[in-house]
């Protein structure tokens, strides 16, 4: 009886207020950059963060000051790891947008997929019993495709949202109360964990949200996730990189087009010095050979794919060294150690496109060996320099926003 006490005058006045929520929303900052904010360190966590709500970024023009940012800097203290978030967000997804966008965003790549949709459809006003069987349907989905661990955001208090300054607060807040239950009592259900967020107590008047807001509920996602989180293993098969997957990506960001992009050359330059290398590439796979993107201290030459370190780089769950390559038996026979160039050391990690694919490597050479534990913290620095170059193939997505 309650649910249909909401079908009428309720309803329409909720639609009319959604209609001016969008209005005041079209004038807020929000995140232009590409969807993506880490953590460097050793054996990465992927996290999606998948919705609307806070998962938008209102407010803030950066994911890394957005919710993205706040998550990996959150679960990497928790955990002591490299984080990776990737963002799929839509402002009006409720849970039926919510679904259709899971589907294109490929969920078994990441080791935790975290949803967010209670606020969307609070404002609708949708019946919470159908409602919770659509988010309960939906994460069974999502975990029968791969994810391990799926993670489902309540509604913040409706009364801390800036738009909502009268009285609809209340009679909206007892709504999204009964879509937390529901939501609740799905995770339940089907083995997700759901994390209540409560109003942030960094509020800060006339703005919408702010950095400090998202770190509040960040810590609070961390918490929550932290048992399942520590000591969880990543998975190698989520690593695979098949030849005519890397061509697609290839061809689909036109990367033969992009050669001596400034930005790749300098993170490439900053590979060189820090590592104190005589050559530094970000280096390209297809089917056939390795090309590099971007390169310093050698010439901008493919070779073929047999030849090629990169190729194990990008098969590996968390990048690769070789301290000597004399003393390897995958690359003691390789021209380029057997020959003029007489390479030694080499140190790679890999490089994803938008899509998740592997499509090649950030990775350094030399002409002298080096000691095991000094390769190691090479390979740290490397991580976050392939991370940034991620971020860099985003710019030339056709489907980035």
């Amino acid at each position: 009886m309650e649910d249909d006490r909401l079908s009428a005058s309720r309803r329409l006045t909720a639609r009319l207020r959604l209609l001016r929520v969008g209005g005041v929303r079209q004038g807020l900052a929000r995140p232009a950059d590409s969807p993506q904010a880490f953590v460097a360190g050793r054996a990465s966590l992927r996290v999606l963060l998948a919705g609307s709500g806070p998962v938008v970024g209102w407010g803030v023009g950066s994911h890394d000051l957005a919710l993205p940012g706040a998550v990996a800097r959150a679960v990497g203290a928790t955990t002591g790891r490299g984080v990776v978030v990737d963002v799929v967000a839509d402002p009006s997804a409720g849970v039926r947008r919510l679904a259709r966008l899971l589907r294109s965003a490929e969920v078994e790549r990441y080791d935790v997929v975290i949803l967010s949709a209670a606020v969307a459809d609070t404002i609708r006003m949708v019946e919470p019993t159908r409602w919770g069987a659509r988010v309960e349907a939906l994460i069974r989905e999502v975990r029968a495709s791969g994810a391990p661990t799926v993670a489902w955001l309540g509604a913040q208090p409706i009364r801390s949202l800036p738009p909502y300054d009268d009285e609809f607060r209340a009679f909206a807040q007892a709504h999204a109360e009964r879509l937390n239950r529901a939501a609740a009592a799905a995770c339940a259900a089907t083995g997700a964990i759901f994390v209540p967020l409560p109003a942030s107590p960094q509020a800060e008047s006339g703005r919408h949200r702010s950095p400090a807001d998202y770190l509040f509920w960040a810590r609070r996602i961390a918490d929550t996730l932290a048992a399942v989180l520590i000591g969880h293993e990543i998975e190698e098969e989520h690593h695979t990189s098949e030849p005519e997957d890397r061509v697609a990506a290839i061809e689909r960001l036109r990367l033969a087009e992009h050669k001596r992009d400034g930005r790749l050359t300098g993170l490439v330059g900053t590979a060189q010095r820090t590592l104190g290398a005589e050559i530094a590439m970000f280096t390209v796979l297809d089917d056939r050979t390795e090309w590099p993107l971007a390169a310093v201290g050698a010439s901008l030459a493919e070779i073929p794919i047999e030849q090629s370190a990169c190729l194990h780089t990008i098969q590996s769950p968390d990048g690769m060294v070789v301290p000597d390559a004399e003393h390897d038996e995958r690359f003691a026979s390789s021209p380029l150690v057997t020959g003029p160039a007489h390479l030694r050391f080499y140190a790679g990690y890999p490089v994803e496109a938008p899509d998740g694919t592997r499509i090649g490597a950030m990775c350094v050479f030399g002409r002298s060996p080096r000691r095991p534990a000094e390769s190691e913290a090479d390979l740290d620095v490397l991580r976050e320099l392939a991370l940034l170059a991620q971020r860099e193939l985003w710019r030339w997505d056709p489907d980035a926003q």
